[in-house]
């Protein structure tokens, strides 16, 4: 019988298509992960939310980055974003031009403060420039390619409701619906770059033709 922690799984349903085979791995994920795209943190990461590890810890966190929705220059420090809501006051990112999307990003600077929906406010000015429809991520784990997607649901509260770093399960190969991803609403060269860090997975739309 194939448990959660089993390296691979296949499913055993009948009928004459081939088995789908999943290739997953075991993580723990680390206390202070944050959902990606929750109004506010609640200690709960969903399944398929892409995942990798932070290299001081080897712990994994959620995976978390979003396309600039304008410029910004190295005199300035509001950075128009796609989408705020996976970002934190505290958080070090960086920026990857969309042109070269799978090399490493260049320093940016330390968030300040957030303006929903619109921007991020650096504690000073930009170390780079920046353009619209470029890669605006976390630092902290950006472009490992060890990277994977949540298996289920991950509750990282302990019995007193202390977060904790917590076992899980994830898959590191397979077929998985973009529209099933718990990330952000930029898809695009946002996907180029995590199908990058994850080889072995193919991301489809829902519905074959549609765009999502």
């Amino acid at each position: 019988m194939s448990t959660m922690y089993d390296r691979v799984s296949e499913s055993n349903d009948p009928g004459p298509a081939p088995m789908a085979i999943l290739l997953k791995r075991s993580v723990v994920l680390a206390a202070a992960s944050v959902d990606p795209l929750a109004a506010a943190t609640t200690g709960i990461i969903p399944r398929g939310t892409p995942i990798a590890p932070v290299p001081a810890t080897g712990l994994y966190k959620p995976i978390r980055r979003t396309l600039a929705d304008g410029g910004c220059t190295t005199g300035q420090t509001t950075v128009p974003v796609t989408d705020t809501s996976m970002f934190a006051a505290g958080d070090v990112i960086t920026v990857k031009a969309a042109a070269t999307p799978l090399v490493a990003a260049a320093a940016l600077g330390t968030i300040t403060s957030i303006s929903a929906g619109v921007s991020l406010e650096l504690t000073g000015n930009a170390t780079t420039g920046v353009t619209t429809g470029d890669i605006i991520e976390v630092a902290e784990n950006a472009l490992k390619e060890d990277a994977c997607i949540l298996l289920h649901d991950v509750d990282l509260r302990n019995a007193i409701g202390t977060a904790v770093d917590t076992g899980a399960q994830a898959m590191i190969a397979g077929q998985y619906p973009k529209s099933a991803l718990n990330y952000n609403t930029a898809k695009g060269i946002s996907i180029t770059r995590l199908r990058a860090e994850m080889p072995l997975m193919d991301f489809v739309n829902a519905q074959a033709g549609t765009v999502e």
